[in-house]
């Protein structure tokens, strides 16, 4: 017994201190998403796991087994795009899924074939497992088959329909709204015919002319030019971005898994200024930032002439996100910061309210915070995540072509002086801090588990391996309709027939009785 006892107390030890080599691909050039990415990479790291982390960014402070690989070059491609933001608000779902399409695919074009991702396909190098950062660039995918190891995505977002079309992820346009129209799962009939036709008319475009495109981007830039058809939807894993807290409740099957907030920490020590501003704020502080893909600095004269003359008659003090070293005409109660940590200004008491941009990292962090939200979205998921908070009652929109003075005051007003917004936030709050596990815990967890199990294609469901036809039971439909078409052509044939028998046989009837 003694010694069974000290087996399996040795197997316990083995399995924890069990360590894995990671490779993860990370193309994005957002400063929030690398937060995300680093977050995690880092804990991966800190477990004892060896991580080789492709991205954008360099890393400031090193973390043993974390080796970063910087493709410097992405974040200039970024920048001469990132004007661009600001044309596409207005624009409808459409076009701003075909700027999303061309601008990823131009991301995951510039990494797969930059010298750092060349460099390690070319060597003798070996992986336990690929973690890659999931949106809209699937030629990455053949990185992962390349070294034949299990494919771990991880999406800073709710999916988008055609990636969850292509996982084979149950997202019936009926009640799961598409991230880029400002619905919430709660759709009248018209909105679910449009939901309906924008979710098709992009899965269409996907399929037949962006995936196509990183199906060639396979071929040439991945030893062997395998076919990215192989192997396309073959995820062991995907970590979601989301929450019930700050998003809605969706089905999810086993390998998908929601971590939404990980990347929020308890709060840490501020820097002396900022520390100061908040403390001596008796009157409350207002939080502005518009996240680090668009740039309030970037606004129009007459939409910064409003932002100025609304925060100069507040009697709360206005800690601005502002990413130039000059600003003109600031008033006395405004203090602008070219980078904040967002995170930790939120939770010091005397902030009252966040106007935001509602990306989904700031929507995420103003609900653990418990601080209510004036929402001014611009692209992507914002006008969603926005939408979905005033449904839940803490949050107010004031969309980016309405944006005044007078209707960002009233907005103000309405979140500061109604305490509703505040106890809607709070309850969703609890919510969010309410969990079993912590979700940085439980995406380690489930990361270790792919790689402790070669893959878990336990996890899979038959579903995935059906043709979308058949998994939407269109095959079904189809043949039914056919047995009916069929039993109905019949049946008239039939009756066709008898009528001109019965036709006939009266002509000859009176024929006999004329003669």
């Amino acid at each position: 017994m003694y010694l069974l006892k000290l087996f399996g107390l040795l197997s316990i030890f083995v399995y924890s201190c069990a360590c894995y080599k990671f490779l993860a691909l990370f193309q994005t050039s957002t400063k929030s998403h690398h937060i995300l990415a680093s977050k995690l990479f880092k804990e991966i790291a800190n477990k004892g796991h060896e991580v080789t982390f492709i991205t954008p960014f360099e890393e400031k402070t090193p973390t043993k087994n974390l080796n970063v690989i910087p493709v410097k070059s992405l974040q200039t491609f970024f920048c001469a795009r990132r004007n661009s933001m600001f044309e596409f608000e207005s624009a409808n779902p459409m076009e701003k899924a075909k700027f999303l399409f061309e601008i990823s695919y131009n991301f995951t074009e510039h990494l797969i074939q930059s010298k750092e991702v060349q460099t390690l396909l070319k060597s003798n190098e070996k992986f336990d497992g690929v973690i890659i950062y999931q949106y809209l660039n699937e030629a990455l995918l053949g990185v992962a088959h390349h070294f034949k190891a299990p494919v771990i995505l991880f999406s800073s977002m709710p999916l988008y329909a055609p990636e969850s079309f292509l996982l084979s992820h149950p997202t019936p346009p009926s009640y799961v709204p598409n991230i880029l129209v400002e619905y919430t799962g709660r759709m009248n009939f018209w909105q679910r015919l449009r939901n309906t036709f924008y979710d098709t008319s992009m899965i269409v475009y996907y399929l037949w002319n962006y995936l196509p495109k990183h199906r060639e981007l396979v071929r040439k830039y991945i030893p062997g030019g395998p076919d990215l058809y192989d192997f396309v939807n073959n995820a062991s894993l995907i970590l979601i971005n989301s929450h019930v807290s700050a998003n809605e409740a969706i089905p999810l099957v086993p390998n998908a898994v929601e971590i939404g907030g990980f990347h929020i920490e308890e709060p840490k020590a501020l820097p002396q200024d900022l520390q100061k501003f908040l403390d001596d704020s008796k009157n409350g502080v207002i939080l502005f930032s518009m996240g680090s893909i668009v740039q309030s600095a970037q606004f129009p004269a007459e939409k910064r002439k409003a932002l100025i003359t609304t925060f100069s008659k507040l009697k709360e003090n206005v800690l601005w996100k502002w990413e130039e070293d000059d600003f003109a005409g600031l008033p006395k109660n405004v203090k602008v910061m070219k980078w904040l940590p967002q995170s930790d200004v939120l939770a010091h008491p005397n902030v009252k309210a966040f106007i935001s941009h509602g990306g989904l990292l700031s929507t995420m962090e103003s609900v653990y915070h418990a601080v209510p939200i004036v929402g001014i979205p611009v692209m992507a998921d914002q006008k969603m995540n926005i939408q979905l908070a005033v449904s839940y009652g803490y949050a107010v929109a004031v969309p980016y072509q309405e944006l005044s003075e007078e209707t960002l005051t009233e907005a103000l007003n309405q979140v500061l002086t109604n305490p509703t917004s505040r106890n809607n936030i709070r309850k969703r709050s609890f919510v969010m801090k309410d969990r079993p596990i912590k979700p940085l815990d439980n995406a380690l967890y489930w990361i270790e588990y792919v790689i402790r199990h070669e893959g878990a294609p336990h996890l899979r469901y038959p579903g995935m391996d059906l043709m979308w036809y058949q998994r939407n039971l269109l095959d079904i439909v189809g043949f039914v309709l056919a047995v009916i078409f069929s039993v109905v052509f019949t049946i008239i044939k039939i009756c066709k027939v008898l009528l001109k028998g019965k036709s006939k046989a009266k002509t000859v009837s009176k024929k006999k009785k004329n003669n």
